[in-house]
C-alpha cells in the first residue's frame, strides 16, 4: 500500500507549470543572448532550448515535489498485545444441543451464528471452549480466524462426556484470558440446560471471576430453546453469572434471535482498531529528492553550457 503523507503538496507542480507558461507568453520572444556563429560564416547554431536544458530541469522538479509530498509504502501488521477485544466462545456441547426445535438442530444454529460473529470482528482475537460434562479448550485466543473457523464448524457431539458444566465451562474461558493483557476481555456463555454434571457451583464461579478480573471481563450468557421443548434451561443461573460480570443474558427462541445476540454484543464491545487493519508506513522520498536534484544539476549544466556556446560566456 502506498500513501503520500503530505499528498496536498502534489497539486502545486501544475500550479508552476501552468503559471510558468502563462509567464513565457506574456514575456518578450526576444533570446537572452545574442548567437555567435564564430568567425566563419556557416558555423552552426546551438539550440539553447533542447531535451537536457527544458525537459529534465522540470522532471527533476517534479521528483522534488513528490519527495516534499512524503511518499510511504506500508503493509498490514496484526494488533499487538493490549490492542483489540480478546472474545472466548463457550458451547454447550451436550447431547440436549441436538434438539430440534431449532433447524436443523440447536447445535448447527449455534455454530452458524458463531461463524458470522467470528467474520464480522476481523481484528479481535478470539477462542473456544466447547464443554459438556467436563470442558476443553479447542482453541485460545487467536487472530487466526480461517482455524478457529474450522474449528467452530467441526464441532460435534460425542468426544466429551455427556452432561452440563456450565461452571466449569466459564472457569476454563477465563483461565483462557488470564494471560490477555487487552483492556477489554469478553466471555460468550451458550448454554441449552442446567448444571448437571459439574464439580463447581456456576455462581461461585462467577464470583471468583469478578473479584479476580473486575470489569475487565464481560461475561454474556446465551439461554438456548424454546419454551415447552422438553429441556429445562436456568435461566436464573444464567442471568446472574452475567450480572455479575458485566454482563447480560440473551434469551434465544430461534435462529433469528440468536444472530442478533451476536449483533447486539457487536454494538456492545466495540472494537478499538479500524475496520480496514492496522498498518505500517516507511518513508522512501530520499531516491526521489537525490534523483530530483541530479536532475535539476544536470538541466542546470546543460543550461550553462548552451549559454557559454551561444556567446553568453566569457
Amino acid at each position: 500500500m502506498i500513501r503520500f503523507a503530505f499528498w496536498q503538496i502534489l497539486f502545486l507542480y501544475p500550479i508552476v507549470v501552468f503559471a510558468a507558461l502563462i509567464l513565457k507568453r506574456n514575456t518578450s520572444k526576444k533570446k537572452k543572448g545574442a548567437v555567435f556563429t564564430g568567425p566563419f560564416v556557416g558555423t552552426p547554431t546551438v539550440n539553447s532550448g533542447g531535451f537536457f536544458t527544458v525537459f529534465l530541469p522540470w522532471v527533476g522538479f517534479l521528483f522534488l515535489i513528490i519527495a516534499l509530498a512524503r511518499p510511504q509504502s506500508g503493509f498490514e501488521r496484526l494488533p499487538d498485545a493490549g490492542e483489540g477485544v480478546d472474545i472466548v466462545i463457550t458451547l454447550d456441547v451436550s447431547s440436549s444441543m441436538l434438539a430440534d426445535d431449532y433447524s436443523p438442530n440447536r447445535l448447527e444454529v449455534a455454530k452458524d451464528a458463531a461463524l458470522e460473529f467470528i467474520e464480522n470482528r476481523p481484528n479481535d482475537r478470539i477462542g473456544l471452549v466447547l464443554y459438556a460434562a467436563e470442558p476443553i479448550t479447542i482453541c485460545p485466543p487467536t487472530f487466526d480466524h480461517a482455524t478457529l473457523t474450522r474449528f467452530v464448524s467441526n464441532a460435534e457431539l460425542g468426544f466429551l462426556p455427556d452432561g452440563t458444566a456450565i461452571g466449569s465451562g466459564l472457569a476454563t474461558a477465563a483461565r483462557g484470558l488470564g494471560s490477555s493483557s487487552t483492556d477489554r476481555r469478553v466471555i460468550v456463555l451458550l448454554s441449552d440446560g442446567v448444571e448437571t454434571a459439574g464439580i463447581v457451583d456456576p455462581i461461585a464461579v462467577a464470583q471468583a471471576v469478578n473479584i479476580l478480573h473486575g470489569d475487565s471481563i464481560a461475561v454474556y450468557t446465551v439461554a438456548i430453546g424454546r419454551e415447552n421443548s422438553g429441556y429445562e434451561v436456568d435461566r436464573e443461573v444464567l442471568a446472574h453469572i452475567a450480572e455479575l460480570n458485566n454482563g447480560r443474558l440473551f434469551n434465544v427462541y430461534n435462529k433469528d434471535d440468536l444472530e442478533s445476540v451476536y449483533a447486539s454484543i457487536d454494538s456492545l464491545e466495540v472494537s478499538t482498531l479500524p475496520d480496514q487493519g492496522l498498518f505500517v508506513y516507511k518513508d522512501f522520498y530520499l531516491s526521489w529528492l537525490i534523483w530530483g536534484l541530479i536532475l535539476l544539476g544536470i538541466g542546470e549544466f546543460s543550461r550553462w553550457k548552451a549559454f557559454r556556446i551561444t556567446g553568453g560566456g566569457e
